[in-house]
């Protein structure tokens, strides 16, 4: 299986072409879009571009302190954080957090695990890292190990339930105070998933749903939708 690439066009606003990025994360934060880092042709990237909603133009933000590609990231009082990753060909388990309104990044603690491609997902002021893959040799594994971040205390815990199994590029998304994977690339079996998992912190366990999507896959991307109720109407 090759490297998750989910591939983008990036203005280059000097020079004016159109260039690919890819395995970069992106997000909105307020009235911005943010695309953070990647790779490209030329190798590693640690630039950061923003695009403003209401006057409809890019410009380069503060970069990365390192160059990265294949990270995650998450959005959580008014900042971003980025977890893990690979730099210039090495995973990482770095853990940065930009301030826009300052516009500089900063170096919190380092996660206990060194992985990409993996979902970072934020609940109740909780950051929490889940699933992906590293590199042993030249054999990828699976990160089995779920952590929690407290930004208050920049710490990272590691819960005492890991996943029920591998899953790399899992798409996520957070509702009722439980995280849902999707789908997803287990390197210790060779497939692509095509299953559902959720975690709920207060039972400390993890569900395999009934209901699987259409076929198996990897890199798809979730959003929650609360859908408005249906009050019955009465003449």
């Amino acid at each position: 299986m090759a490297t998750i690439m989910p591939a983008s066009l990036d203005y280059n606003n000097t020079s004016q072409p159109w260039s690919p990025r890819a395995s970069f994360y992106a997000c909105r934060l307020d009235k911005h879009l943010y695309v953070i880092g990647g790779r490209n042709e030329t190798g590693y990237l640690s630039s950061v571009e923003c695009y403003n909603l209401e006057t409809n133009e890019w410009r380069y933000v503060s970069s990365l302190p390192q160059p990265l590609a294949a990270h995650a990231g998450a959005v959580h009082n008014g900042k971003i954080y980025i977890s893990g990753g690979v730099h210039n060909g090495e995973y990482v388990q770095w853990l940065y957090c930009y301030d826009p309104v300052m516009d500089v990044w900063a170096r919190k603690q380092d996660m206990n695990t060194k992985r990409a491609i993996h979902a970072l997902a934020v609940m109740n002021d909780r950051l929490y890292a889940i699933g992906g893959n590293h590199l042993k040799g030249f054999s990828h594994l699976d990160v089995m190990l779920v952590e929690c971040y407290d930004p208050k205390g920049d710490q990272w815990n590691i819960l005492q339930t890991p996943i029920l199994e591998g899953r790399s590029g899992p798409g996520c998304a957070v509702l009722d105070d439980r995280f849902y994977l999707v789908g997803g690339y287990s390197w210790s079996m060779g497939a692509y998933k095509s299953s559902t998992i959720c975690y709920s912190p207060e039972k400390a366990s993890w569900t395999e749903l009934e209901g699987d999507v259409a076929e198996p896959l990897a890199g798809p991307a979730c959003a929650t939708v609360i859908l408005p109720a249906c009050v019955p109407y009465n003449k």
